[in-house]
């Protein structure tokens, strides 16, 4: 079986978590191929010491940077698209804004591809860090609340034979945590 370290970083978010440009806050977490996106969405959400429950969801990046599928949690899985199709004008534009001309051919026509037939949800409490291949991904997009909006970028940092008894563990945190709600006094 195979063990995983992933990093979970946490990304500025004007006005509420506005960190210091060579401060960063994140927190390894170790899982194994078993763990659901909802076990590791747990472990974030003790890792971050929220306390006050909302929605959230994975978005899956490949080693190219392309988001490939979206995750939604068990209670909002509708089985539907992962987002909206694209119309090939809107893709194309899409390309041009993010400056991705110069991308490899094979990276912009699965981006094509993605846009014009996006891919199937999945749903957060049936799939597996296994699933996911962590080790071959550019990272994983994690977002929860989405009224305030905390978002996260999650990278394996390691991988090895092994596995963990029970939940993920918090192996480290870096940072200072905010508080999940923002006291405008502040």
């Amino acid at each position: 079986m195979t063990a995983y370290t992933l990093r979970v970083e946490l990304a500025p978010n004007p006005p509420i978590f506005e960190p210091d440009e060579d401060e960063k806050v994140w927190c390894d977490i170790e899982v194994d191929k078993t763990h659901t996106l909802v076990e590791l969405h747990e472990a974030i959400f003790d890792a971050f010491d929220r306390w006050d429950a909302h929605m959230y969801e994975f978005m899956i990046y490949d080693s190219d940077g392309i988001a490939t599928r979206c995750y939604a949690m068990p209670e909002q899985y509708e089985g539907g698209p992962s987002w909206p199709a694209m119309d090939s004008e809107q893709i194309e534009r899409a390309i041009s804004q993010v400056g991705a001309e110069d991308e490899p051919e094979a990276a912009k026509e699965r981006f094509r591809d993605l846009r014009l037939n996006p891919p199937e949800e999945g749903n957060a409490g049936e799939t597996t860090i296994g699933e996911l291949n962590p080790e071959e991904l550019k990272w994983i997009h994690y977002q929860f609340d989405f009224g305030d909006n905390w978002e996260h970028i999650i990278t394996a940092e390691e991988s090895r034979e092994g596995s963990l008894d029970g939940d993920p563990q918090i192996v480290e945190k870096h940072g200072p945590i905010p508080p999940q709600y923002h006291d405008p006094a502040e």
